[in-house]
């Protein structure tokens, strides 16, 4: 990733953890259209809409930061993903998925999203296995948007 580009992927999630949503936006955007193959260009818009309980377009978002990641793997996921500086984008790009689908109400498609995830990233740095339990049980966990 170009320095440039990871500045402000850094200062997308500044902005976040400030809970300036409209600062994030325009960071990631920026960084998004600068760099369409950054996967956490993607992930951070995935991450605003999602706080903003747009789960369509945050979908869309993880969605296309996953495409991102694995053209970064030759096209397809490696088998095992850790929490490294490398494999943390897809993870991000993966889990996103999986949390927009349970939160959607779409139970069968989190169970296999979460289960995914926890096939290749079997040390669970997300929390997925508690997520993955919830989706089993089709527990509704955003009342406002189910």
């Amino acid at each position: 990733m170009h320095p440039d580009i990871h500045m402000k992927i850094e200062a997308g999630w500044e902005a976040m953890l400030r809970r300036d949503l409209t600062e994030a936006e325009r960071i990631f955007a920026s960084a998004a259209e600068a760099s369409p193959e950054t996967v956490d260009a993607w992930n951070g818009l995935g991450a605003i809409h999602f706080e903003r309980s747009e789960i369509e377009e945050s979908l869309k978002c993880y969605v296309r930061a996953a495409e991102a990641a694995k053209k970064s793997y030759g096209g397809k996921f490696s088998a095992r993903l850790s929490w490294t500086s490398e494999d943390k984008p897809a993870l991000r790009a993966l889990h996103g998925i999986a949390l927009n689908r349970l939160r959607a109400g779409d139970f069968d498609g989190a169970v296999k999203a979460f289960e995914e995830l926890l096939e290749r990233n079997p040390d669970d740095n997300q929390g997925a296995h508690f997520l993955l339990a919830d989706a089993r049980k089709k527990k509704k966990l955003w009342k406002k948007d189910v």
